[in-house]
């Protein structure tokens, strides 16, 4: 009763005329749609609902419909016997004291005035329908602004949306009000400063596909992609949503209130041109990557203290004189990077993604400790890795250089030149020096909960490993932990090894033949 297979048929006479491609085709038959239409449909891949050969009494109804909806009125909703499941389902939490959190989904049915709905306990994903078997489409009219009603084949399946409505669970249109999706629900601001959300509805059906039928798992609903301290830059990122094919229904800009967040008010509304292009694929802006911004010029908002699992993921651009963040997300800075299209002819060149650091996660904690860079846009090039490899291998050189040289009291050249001398048997007494003094930092860092405390000690890790910088009291926290250690799993002599190697990175030795330090004796040369 659809006219799929009709508009297929449509779809393939015009590629044999015209030689396009199939999506080309398909695409220039729906901007041939009845006036109006398009600016009706978010969704244009609807089939049209075939009313020629229905019986008498099925004609009816849909000539109903269509003359409620030419007349702008709401189509009436009627809930019949719910399965006998859902009935068993409600007594079963009711008698343990709980109440249903499920969602809710229903099948549909087409009266003359409405809809009549039953709920059931499964949606589409568990129906018997499938690709070859299709299952029942309903007639649903959408009054264009013109006044046009053009009738749409629509899946069976509703489900109930968060503010209490039913809507078509395939399109995210009300059930009583077809064709325009839903709002977004109401959500509450993670911190005070950002007060601009964007939200997008994500089109699960795009390309025509049918949940349970074409496909399994989530239905098309809202998802907020992120929240941002201007209007502006929310505006930026839903047109960025839009402007090209994806999955992508409809982009809002939603402003919350300075009652800490509770009001919101849809204030910008974007929807996708169907003759929207491909994305192409960013290219890397001329001239070096900007250095990447030290740690503290990126923390995080106040999170208000609901917040259980707060957007804390950024990304950050850079204006041209230096870096700012742009949205705050929950782990979808990647996508958002590539919808803005990052890179050259982009309104930023460069970005970079930051996230949540959680430095003992395979040990499954996931305290947080600061900060820490997640990825590069564009993504750098072969070449441009394996420069920041080497450019790191060199600072890390030089830092171990700059060290041995103030510790010593000896010029940058000597203390290279003390390197170079003692060979790798010096290099490695100095990296058991290093190791011993962070593993007592470890020690004390897992040893306190999450919180400022613990997170100094974090970075206090990573001056010591990245940049030679040990704590003013290296060799006392190293000595208690030498002294806690148990010397049955370790020969004494190791763990005055251990000490010695402490001391020659905390204080090099004035003389270090004399002293016999390792690399400078008779044996090791």
């Amino acid at each position: 009763m659809t006219k799929g297979n009709g508009k297929k048929k449509k779809i393939r006479e015009r590629q044999a005329r015209t030689g396009e491609a199939y999506n080309a085709a398909r695409r220039a038959l729906d901007r041939d749609q009845p006036p109006g239409l398009r600016e009706a449909l978010p969704l244009p891949h609807l089939p049209l609902f075939d009313d020629t050969a229905l019986p008498e009494g099925e004609r009816l109804v849909v000539d109903g419909l269509r003359a409620l909806a030419a007349e702008g009125a709401p189509l009436a909703v009627y809930m019949g016997e719910p399965d006998p499941e859902v009935v068993e389902a409600r007594v079963r939490a009711g008698g343990k004291g709980v109440r249903p959190g499920w969602r809710r989904w229903a099948s549909v049915e087409a009266a003359v005035d409405g809809y009549v709905l039953r709920e059931r306990q499964y949606g589409p994903n568990r129906s018997p329908y499938t690709a070859t078997r299709r299952g029942p489409r309903v007639p649903v009219p959408v009054r264009a602004a013109d006044g046009t009603v053009t009738v749409v084949a629509m899946p069976e399946w509703a489900r109930m949306h968060d503010d209490g409505r039913w809507i078509w669970a395939h399109t995210g249109w009300p059930v009583e009000t077809p064709g325009a999706i839903v709002d977004p629900p109401q959500e509450f601001a993670p911190a005070p400063g950002l007060r601009w959300q964007v939200a997008v509805w994500h089109d699960l059906g795009h390309e025509g596909k049918v949940l349970g039928e074409d496909y399994g798992g989530s239905t098309s609903d809202w998802q907020t992609v992120g929240w941002c301290a201007t209007r502006d830059d929310a505006r930026l990122i839903a047109r960025a949503y839009m402007a090209h094919r994806d999955h992508y229904a409809r982009a809002d800009v939603v402003e919350h209130g300075t009652d800490n967040g509770v009001v919101s008010l849809v204030t910008d509304t974007y929807l996708p041109d169907l003759d929207a292009p491909e994305r192409p694929r960013p290219a890397t802006a001329p001239g070096p990557r900007p250095a990447s911004p030290h740690r503290s010029e990126i923390p995080e908002p106040a999170w208000y203290q609901r917040q259980d699992n707060p957007p804390n993921s950024s990304l950050i651009v850079w204006t041209g004189t230096g870096w700012r963040t742009l949205v705050w997300t929950n782990w979808q800075t990647g996508i958002i990077a590539q919808n803005l299209g990052i890179g050259a002819g982009s309104p930023y060149e460069w970005a970079e993604a930051w996230g949540p650091r959680h430095p003992d996660r395979d040990l499954h904690d996931w305290t947080q400790e600061g900060r820490e860079l997640r990825s590069l846009f564009p993504e750098p090039t072969f070449e441009e890795r394996t420069q920041r490899r080497d450019a790191a291998r060199r600072a890390h050189e030089e830092a171990l250089v700059d060290a041995l040289a103030e510790w010593g009291r000896l010029s940058r050249q000597q203390a290279a030149d003390r390197l170079a001398q003692g060979g790798e048997k010096y290099r490695e007494l100095l990296e058991v020096g290093q190791a011993t003094i962070a593993r007592a930092l470890n020690t004390a860092r897992r040893a306190r909960p999450g919180g400022p405390e613990r997170t100094a000690i974090r970075h206090a890790l990573d001056d010591l490993t990245v940049r030679h910088l040990p704590p003013a009291d290296a060799e006392r926290i190293a000595g208690a932990q030498l002294d806690s250690e148990i010397e049955a799993e370790r020969a004494p002599e190791v763990t005055a090894w251990c000490r010695r190697a402490v001391a020659e990175y905390i204080a090099p030795a004035p003389d270090p033949v004399a002293a016999g330090i390792d690399g400078f004796r008779p044996q090791d040369t």
